[in-house]
């Protein structure tokens, strides 16, 4: 074979194994979107900028390869390598590791929550140890802070009668 025929051969098979390539990394977008919800802002950022860098890597294939000239027949065969993955490996992949992805972040979320659960029991028991002897201050105050009224109130009472009897005896003095 000549020369020639390798490298268009060699430019051909670059061109789709570019287009598999591609998609490929797409895919990996789309699973790491079906494991990480995001608002439609952030999927069309991501698009854009998933496409200019895509289409810049079109641009340096294309550059190097071809130098910079567009053939039909290389953004023929972009397509055919994206068209080709998608239908064979693509849509199976996507599906088969996002949900792989998510019983994996699922399993670990459980794994690393019985720690927290061990900590929130540890926490629960001593609040409520503590509300109960705070409680129970509580209820030893508000029994000292009767008695000490219940004390004020007789003394009052008693000072009341001293008092309305030293008057009386005041007034028995005078004539």
């Amino acid at each position: 074979m000549s020369a020639y025929i390798i490298e268009q051969l060699r430019f051909g098979s670059s061109c789709l194994l570019f287009g598999v390539i591609i998609t490929m990394l797409y895919d990996i977008l789309l699973i790491v979107r079906a494991v990480l919800r995001h608002s439609n802002f952030w999927v069309s950022m991501e698009d854009f900028l998933f496409w200019i860098a895509a289409a810049f890597g079109i641009f340096l294939l294309l550059y190097r390869m071809n130098y910079g000239k567009v053939r039909w027949v290389a953004v023929f065969l972009l397509f055919l390598g994206m068209l080709l993955y998608k239908k064979i490996v693509g849509n199976y992949l996507v599906i088969f590791m996002s949900t792989i992805i998510r019983q994996i972040l699922h399993l670990v979320v459980r794994v690393l929550s019985i720690p927290l659960k061990i900590v929130k029991t540890a926490f629960y028991k001593v609040f409520c140890k503590v509300k109960k002897a705070v409680g129970e201050q509580k209820n030893k105050l508000t029994g000292n802070i009767k008695k000490v009224n219940m004390i004020l109130c007789k003394h009052r009472r008693v000072t009341k009668k001293a008092e309305k009897k030293g008057k009386k005896n005041e007034s028995q003095k005078i004539p």
